[in-house]
This record gives C-alpha cells, sequence and structure tokens, in this order.
C-alpha cells in the first residue's frame, strides 16, 4: 500500500517538473518577449511624436502595426497636456498689478480628442499625409502613451494557479516634453 502511494507521488512530481514546469517557464518568456516588444513600439512611437511635434496618422497606424506585431492585446490610451502660462495680479481688473510671475495650466486631451482630429467625420476624404490629419503640439506641453492588455497572459494564469497570486495585466506608461513643433 505504502508503496502504491510512493509511485503515485512520484508519477504527479514527474509529471509537474516534466509538464508544467517548463510550461510556465515558455509562458514567461512569451510573456517578457511581448512587454519588451511593445515596450519597444511605445517609445519609438511617443520619441516620434515628440520630435516632431504632431501626432500622424501614419505614425499612429504604424505603431499599432507594431503593437500586433508583439502578439499582445492592448488598450491605448493617448495623453497631450498643453501647457498655459496665466500671469498673476494681485487684482484682476487692474493690469498694473502685475505680480511678474506666472501659474501654468495643463488643459487635457486624450485619446478621444486626438483621434477625432486624426480620423475626422467629416464628408470630405483627406489623404493620410493631409496636415488637415495631424493633431498638433507645442514645445513645452507633454505626452504620455499609456498601455494596458485586455486580459491576462498565459504566465499570469499559471502564476495565479500556482503561486495564487493575483492576475497581474501588462501596464506600460511612457511620454515626456515636446521636443519640437511643427511646422
Amino acid at each position: 500500500m505504502a508503496d502504491a502511494l510512493k509511485g503515485v507521488i512520484i508519477v504527479i512530481l514527474l509529471a509537474f517538473v516534466f509538464g508544467v514546469y517548463p510550461a510556465f517557464r515558455q509562458s514567461e518568456v512569451v510573456e517578457r518577449n511581448t512587454k519588451l516588444a511593445a515596450s519597444a513600439a511605445v517609445v519609438e512611437f511617443v520619441d516620434t511624436v515628440r520630435a516632431k511635434g504632431y501626432v500622424d496618422v501614419g505614425d499612429y497606424e504604424l505603431f499599432l502595426h507594431s503593437l500586433d506585431a508583439s502578439y499582445g492585446v492592448f488598450d491605448v490610451q493617448m495623453e497631450y497636456y498643453k501647457k498655459n502660462l496665466q500671469p498673476l495680479y494681485t487684482n484682476p481688473d487692474d493690469y498694473s498689478t502685475f505680480q511678474n510671475s506666472f501659474s501654468v495650466r495643463y488643459d487635457g486631451y486624450f485619446n478621444k480628442d486626438i483621434l477625432k482630429v486624426l480620423y475626422p467625420d467629416s464628408g470630405t476624404s483627406l489623404a493620410a499625409d493631409d496636415p488637415g490629419r495631424r493633431f498638433t503640439m507645442h514645445v513645452g506641453d507633454l505626452f504620455n502613451v499609456r498601455l494596458e492588455s485586455e486580459g491576462t497572459t498565459l504566465a499570469s494564469r499559471m502564476r495565479s494557479l500556482l503561486f495564487h497570486s493575483e492576475l497581474i495585466p501588462v501596464n506600460l506608461k511612457y511620454g515626456g516634453m515636446v521636443r519640437s513643433e511643427a511646422p
């Protein structure tokens, strides 16, 4: 009886060692490669936008194709914060009370606003390289892209099953200050 129990335990351990563990390690490698490919796509897109000073349809579609090549399904959120300088006055009705300083306020524009410019609903069809389909920015403004995976990866599900941890989606954020303005 004890020998049969030992045999069953050994078979279960061998199945784990030769089946589950290699599959888990391989799924972690796939997840890491997906994160690296998505991160590289985000960095390239954001750096291009920050250097040009505008979001272009061609650059955005190239970014989406790069994300597709990472074999992940992502929710893309673009954020643009326009820098506004407001002079400070002790009495806003009297311009002679200027305090020789400014306050900085950022107005946010998000995915819906940016995509409305890139893909207008107007009846006229504009070419993809038409300047009217560019979301322009100015030096000093902020541009960010956030990615969140839709669903979970196989590695995350296996980690949850084996170690009773939470399912953690892939989250990436990258952005910075616009360095150039559109011509």
